[in-house]
C-alpha cells in the first residue's frame, strides 16, 4: 500500500488513463451497487463483459437477482440495465494468468483478504493489476469526470436506543448519559459533508435507535429536500421495536427510504412489535430488508487493546474492511465504531482517526475515506478486532447490558 495518498492518486490516474478490458470479481451487491453507481457518474461506461467468483457461475438478464442481499431499484435511481455472466474463477486464472491486458476489481468486503491473496498466489500485484472497489468508485470518477463519490457514510441520530445489547457495535451499553444529538448541530454536520461531494451511493440514519429521535422527520425532510439527488440508497436501520408516526411513515415514501430492519426476535421477545413495523411498512408499500440472519462477531471489550505494538496495529488495519464512516459534530471518522467508542468516553479523541470537515476540500475527503491517515491506520483498530479480518468470535443480541470490563 502506497504510504502517500498523491502518490496512490498518481499511480492510480496512469493505470486508467488507458481503462481497457475490467474484470469483476465478486458476485456480491457490492458489484451490483457499484455498477449501477458508476453508470450514473461515468460519462463512458465501463467495458464490462464479465465476472469472476469463487462459487457462483450462470448467465443473469437481471442484475439484480444476482443474490438476496442485493440493493434492488428504488424508483428513484435508474435502473441498470446490464446483463452479467459469471466465470469460475479458477478457470479464468488458468487460461489468463499470463494476459494481464485488463484490471480487476474485488467487489467484496467479506472476501476482500481471501481474493487479495488469490491473486497475489496467482502473480497478480495490488494497485497495478487489481484494485478494492472502495478505491475504484471514489478515484476512477474523480479522474474521468471531476466528480466526487463517497462510498458510505452513517451519521448518527441519537445514543438513546431501546434495545441494551452487550455486543452492540456502537457501544450503547457504554454511555453513561445517552443523549438526543442537537438537531442544528446535525444540519450542520449535513451541510458540510454534503457540500464537499457529488454523490454518495449509501447515505445511512443509524442510532442507537433513530426512531427514537424527537427530530427524525426533521432529519429526513432536511436530507430529501436539500440533498436527496446526490444519494443512491437513504437507508435508515431500526431495530424493529418501535412503528413510525404516520407523518414518517409519510416521509419514507415521499424521500424513497430503505427501511432496514435488524430482527433479533429469535433471541430477543419483540415478535409482536417488529410484526407491527412489518404491517404499516407493507401497508404504505415502503421499501424494507429484513436482516434476521445477521452473524455477530465480537469486536473485543473496547477499554482493552488487543494490538499494542505499530507492526500489529498496521497489518490489521490493512486487513479490516471498515464499512462504516462516521459523520459527528463536524468530523468524519475513518471509522464509526470509533466515533462511537470516543462518544462513550471509552477511548481518548485522537485528530489522526477524523478529519473536519470544514477544514479539508473534497481531495482530502477521498484521502481520509481510503485509510489515508497520518499513523497509518485509526487508534481505536488497536482496541477492535475488525471487519472481515478473519477474527471470528460469535456472538448476538441475545445478551443484553453492560460489559464488564476486564480491568
Amino acid at each position: 500500500m502506497f504510504k502517500s495518498f498523491s502518490f496512490f492518486l498518481k499511480n492510480f490516474k496512469r493505470k486508467w488513463s488507458t481503462t481497457s478490458e475490467v474484470i469483476f470479481y465478486g458476485a456480491s451487491k457490492d458489484f451490483v451497487l457499484l455498477i449501477e453507481t458508476l453508470d450514473i457518474l461515468l460519462t463512458k461506461k465501463l467495458n464490462v463483459n464479465f465476472i469472476i467468483d469463487d462459487y457462483k457461475t450462470g448467465s443473469y438478464e437481471d442484475i439484480y437477482s444476482l443474490n438476496d442481499a442485493v440493493y434492488q431499484p428504488d424508483g428513484r435511481v435508474s435502473p441498470c440495465k446490464r446483463k452479467i455472466k459469471i466465470v469460475k474463477s479458477e478457470d479464468f486464472f488458468r487460461t489468463n494468468k499470463e494476459k494481464k491486458n485488463f484490471k480487476i476489481i474485488t467487489t467484496s468486503d467479506a472476501n476482500k483478504n481471501k481474493y487479495f491473496q488469490k491473486l497475489v498466489d496467482f502473480g497478480f500485484k495490488a494497485q497495478e493489476d487489481f484494485f478494492d472497489y472502495k478505491e475504484v468508485a471514489s478515484l476512477l470518477p474523480l479522474i474521468k469526470d471531476n466528480k466526487t463519490h463517497i462510498w458510505r457514510a452513517d451519521i448518527m441520530l441519537t445514543e438513546k436506543c431501546t434495545l441494551n445489547c452487550t455486543f452492540c457495535n456502537m457501544y450503547m451499553p457504554h454511555f453513561k448519559s445517552a443523549k438526543h444529538r442537537d438537531l442544528n448541530e446535525i444540519k450542520s454536520d449535513l451541510d458540510k459533508f454534503f457540500n464537499l461531494i457529488d454523490y454518495i451511493s449509501i447515505f445511512h440514519l443509524v442510532g442507537g435507535e433513530p426512531l427514537m429521535y424527537p427530530y427524525v422527520n426533521e432529519v429526513i425532510e432536511y436530507v430529501g429536500e436539500k440533498y436527496r439527488d446526490k444519494i443512491g440508497r437513504l437507508i435508515l436501520t431500526t431495530n424493529g421495536t418501535l412503528t413510525p408516526k404516520p407523518k414518517t411513515i409519510e416521509l419514507f415514501v415521499k424521500y424513497n427510504l430503505l427501511i432496514s430492519i435488524s430482527d433479533y426476535t429469535d433471541q430477543v421477545n419483540y415478535k409482536r412489535r417488529i410484526n407491527k413495523l412489518l404491517e404499516s411498512l407493507e401497508t404504505n408499500k415502503i421499501t424494507f430488508s429484513i436482516r434476521k440472519d445477521i452473524n455477530w462477531n465480537d469486536f473485543g471489550h473496547p477499554e482493552v487493546v488487543k494490538f499494542p505494538l505499530e507492526e500489529q496495529v498496521k497489518k490489521h488495519f490493512k486487513k479490516c474492511t471498515a464499512p462504516y464512516k462516521g459523520i459527528n459534530k463536524g468530523r468524519y471518522y475513518f471509522c464509526h465504531l470509533n466515533t462511537s467508542a470516543n462518544l462513550a468516553g471509552l477511548v481518548p479523541d485522537n485528530k489522526n482517526d477524523y478529519c473536519d470537515l470544514d477544514k479539508i476540500d473534497n481531495l482530502g475527503l477521498i484521502e481520509h475515506d481510503l485509510g489515508f491517515l497520518k499513523l497509518g491506520y485509526a487508534t481505536f483498530c488497536k482496541n477492535c478486532n475488525g471487519c472481515n479480518t478473519g477474527i471470528e468470535i460469535p456472538v448476538g443480541p441475545g445478551k443484553q447490558g453492560i460489559r464488564i470490563s476486564p480491568k
